[in-house]
């Protein structure tokens, strides 16, 4: 028996069968009558090796396209369903459980929630908890943090998604990693909205301190003795308006990338190492042996970008145990096409192991650029709305969910078959030997399309 892990933005989520996504496809087609899904796998029965990795190849294709599409990547039964597998996979049902948010100095929120409860119920509890006003909480997200990666200044940041649950993705997928509090936003401007509430000032000075102990963002030592200054006597705001004129700040480290010594101007090698930050608009290259060559790159002029995998290792698990999959045998480009000068498109090229991560950084600008465009400023929370959907499990059985489903949609799973302790032995009831291959969302050969870049205009070039 087969089971496709699921990741999202790069991070494990869930794992399907064949059989669940194509149920999950048929009822996505119900409830879109007049639209054209994209086209699944045809059925087969006893597949060989090739045809089984030409199968996992086009579910591969078939879900990047649903994530790549507004319609359906956003739809009530898609999102039911992705919620709903999760807790099946970790074999997690609905209880009472303690967890901790993070603010961005180690400032501890103890909150007691339901294992199944979702990133927007407990962003909104974490909220109110540290009384910051309703109407403030669009600004925020939570995040899966590693500390350790920070300060190394790799990726080490993970947006939790609205539907999944933080007890779940960071007990089970990622154990070192903590959830935090932290601003969603890139552009600073945002900023002013916040500096005028107690609590959101806190949060955004709280951060802002953090990322500089870090090294995430820099200050010359003149810079660095006044906001010590600022510091000691809690003068807060002017802190935070020194800061947001620093270089780097509102910056998202995103690790090393190798790139063709011509986009660096370097002619010592075919290739040059670089690292890569992300910002409100741009993303920038430095050169790690001439730290002083830096190119920026506006996401306004990149027409489309893709991500190409260059070689995948494939992981067999026995005796009906598997560990989290690991992606450190992964060797990725991530390729964007750029206006170079009017008319001119050039493809800009980066091996890195982070391409994943860039690419849904670049998404995100974009999608904050989309909404500038039309008047809109950071969006709101968006709470699971459930629509009918009929799961299918991994053993056949089906349940109806409904949206007037508790928050357990798969209250059953407490029988003695599957229990939250056991999560890391999914199949261990089974007793058989599975093949974990990998879906994606928003990754592979195909481009991503930049709607920003229909936005440019000529005092851009």
């Amino acid at each position: 028996m087969v089971g496709y892990n699921i990741y999202i933005d790069g991070f494990f989520h869930c794992t399907a069968r064949y059989r669940q996504l194509h149920c999950l496809h048929e009822q996505m087609q119900i409830q879109n009558p007049g639209y054209k899904l994209p086209q699944f796998p045809p059925k087969k029965l006893f597949l060989t090796s090739a045809q089984l990795e030409e199968r996992r190849a086009l579910l591969e294709k078939y879900m990047q396209l649903v994530g790549q599409n507004a319609l359906l990547a956003n739809s009530d039964q898609l999102i039911t369903f992705l919620f709903s597998a999760q807790q099946e996979t970790h074999c997690v049902s609905m209880h009472e459980v303690d967890i901790e948010i993070l603010l961005m100095n180690g400032y501890r929120i103890p909150l007691s929630v339901s294992s199944t409860d979702t990133s927007s119920i407990i962003l909104d509890i974490a909220c109110n908890y540290i009384n910051l006003p309703k109407e403030l909480t669009k600004y925020f997200s939570l995040y899966l943090f590693n500390w350790s990666c920070a300060k190394d200044k790799q990726p080490c940041l993970k947006k939790l998604e609205d539907y999944e649950s933080p007890y779940i993705s960071q007990k089970y997928v990622r154990p070192e990693d903590k959830i935090v509090l932290r601003k969603s936003y890139w552009d600073p401007c945002y900023d002013v909205d916040l500096m005028i509430d107690k609590v959101s000032l806190d949060l955004l000075y709280l951060q802002i301190i953090e990322e500089l102990d870090i090294g995430w963002v820099t200050a010359e030592n003149h810079t660095k003795n006044i906001l010590s200054s600022y510091e000691t006597n809690k003068q807060k705001r002017e802190y935070l308006e020194l800061a947001r004129t620093l270089q780097d700040y509102s910056r998202i480290p995103a690790g090393e990338a190798l790139t063709n010594s011509s986009v660096m101007e370097e002619s010592e090698e075919d290739q040059c190492r670089v690292k890569v930050t992300l910002g409100a608009k741009d993303l920038t290259l430095t050169s790690v042996t001439h730290p002083t060559r830096q190119k920026r790159f506006k996401v306004t002029r990149m027409r489309c970008w893709r991500i190409t995998t260059l070689h995948v290792m494939e992981r067999i698990q026995t005796n009906g145990h598997r560990t989290l999959p690991e992606e450190s045998n992964k060797n990725y480009e991530l390729s964007f096409e750029y206006l170079i000068s009017k008319d001119n498109l050039k493809w800009i090229t980066l091996k890195t192991e982070h391409a994943t991560f860039i690419s849904v950084c670049l998404q995100s600008i974009v999608d904050e650029l989309m909404r500038q465009k039309s008047g809109e400023g950071p969006t709101s929370p968006r709470y699971l709305k459930r629509g009918n959907l009929t799961y299918l499990r991994r053993d056949g059985s089906s349940q109806l969910i409904t949206p007037s489903s508790s928050s357990d949609t798969l209250s059953s799973l407490t029988n003695d078959s599957c229990t939250s302790s056991s999560s890391r032995e999914i199949f261990s009831v089974q007793k058989l030997a599975e093949k974990f291959a990998t879906v994606a969302f928003k990754s592979g050969k195909d481009c991503v399309e930049n709607n920003a870049f229909e936005a440019i205009g000529d005092e851009e070039l």
